[in-house]
């Protein structure tokens, strides 16, 4: 008896290759995935672009502080954000400012991650007033500006795809006014030195130097934080003892006259006579005291100093003028701040005169 082999469909063995209905749902599929996934990947692109500017902004901003600590004020609008990279033969300049290697920096500057140019305004017209004292702004995505333009107003509440970056000197000015009126005593505390041994105040800084204060490396000690010269002049005020003026141009490194964002500091020169005039006045007296029998003339600067073997810086006293001898109570004095003996009240000692 014969076994009976089981029978086996063959008709599908071997077959390659897909029905036309599975090349149409693949291709769907495809569609589907490529429709959903392309947004995406384009959002994504989009995100680190501006993630990107973000980031490049506030390098930039840091860049402009440190410029301006350096420098002592912001690029202008000439010089541009090219100016944290190439010197613009600026005093202080100790840039490049930005720049990591990676690039060229003058394009890392200038040029925003969707290759558009970033709008530097110094001194913007913002709303509200007064946001920042220079503003750097990127188009965004779009490459187009929403919230405002060079020369009109920047909008900075418009909703929109624009980057900015407000750049504000408030906190460095601060510090900067403080580091230039601890300089500015430092000069008055040299000027009174000065007049103290001198009876006048210095014509000029050269006078002060080495003998009376450290000019520092190349006179950076007479330089102000915004890297101007301070300004150093004598007030007479008259038939009033002189002051010294110091003055720093502050800020905005421009000659108010005093007023504006001028620093002023007046150094009375009354303290450092009356003690060189106290002083003088101790020997002299003290001597002539010790000598009851000495006669006098009444002349002081030509006979009866020379007569006490006094040297001639005794002839004056702190504000350069002669000393005054009254025979009768045989008493040396001042004329004091006023140089008006009458005017007994301001003499030294108090009280005394003609």
């Amino acid at each position: 008896m014969k076994s009976r082999q089981p029978k086996f469909d063959t008709r599908g063995l071997g077959r390659t290759g897909f029905t036309l209905i599975e090349v149409v749902v693949a291709v769907a599929i495809i569609a589907i995935l490529a429709g959903t996934v392309t947004p995406l990947v384009f959002r994504e692109v989009q995100r680190a672009r501006e993630e990107a500017t973000y980031s490049e902004l506030e390098t930039l901003r840091d860049g402009m502080l440190e410029f301006y600590e350096d420098t002592g004020r912001f690029p202008s609008e000439a010089e541009g954000l090219l100016a944290l990279v190439n010197d613009p033969t600026v005093v202080g300049w100790a840039g490049p400012y930005v720049g990591n290697g990676a690039g060229d920096p003058a394009v890392e500057v200038t040029t925003d991650a969707w290759g558009t140019v970033y709008q530097y305004d110094f001194g913007p017209t913002t709303n509200p007033a007064g946001a920042a004292q220079a503003l750097v702004v990127s188009a965004g995505s779009d490459r187009s500006l929403t919230m405002g333009s060079i020369g009109n107003t920047w909008n900075l509440s418009v909703t929109g795809d624009d980057l900015h970056a407000l750049v504000v000197a408030g906190p460095l000015e601060r510090r900067k006014m403080r580091a230039a009126q601890a300089e500015m005593e430092a000069i008055g505390a040299a000027g009174r030195d000065f007049f103290g041994d001198q009876a006048a105040f210095p014509a000029s800084t050269a006078d002060l130097t080495d003998t009376y204060m450290d000019p520092g490396l190349n006179g950076g000690s007479y330089i102000d934080p915004w890297n101007t010269v301070y300004q150093m002049t004598v007030d007479t005020g008259g038939a009033q003892p002189p002051d010294l003026v110091i003055r720093s141009f502050g800020p905005n490194q421009v000659d108010n006259n005093g007023g504006g964002d001028d620093m002023t500091l007046n150094i009375s020169s009354v303290p450092p006579a009356r003690g060189t005039t106290r002083y003088r006045l101790e020997v002299a007296q003290l001597l002539l005291n010790q000598d009851p029998n000495l006669a006098l003339t009444g002349n002081w600067a030509v006979t009866d100093r020379g007569a006490l073997n006094l040297a001639a810086t005794f002839d004056n006293d702190g504000w350069g003028r002669e000393y005054q001898l009254n025979v009768n109570s045989r008493l040396i004095y001042s004329t004091g701040a006023d140089g008006v003996a009458a005017t007994t009240a301001d003499n030294i000692p108090v009280g005394a005169g003609p």
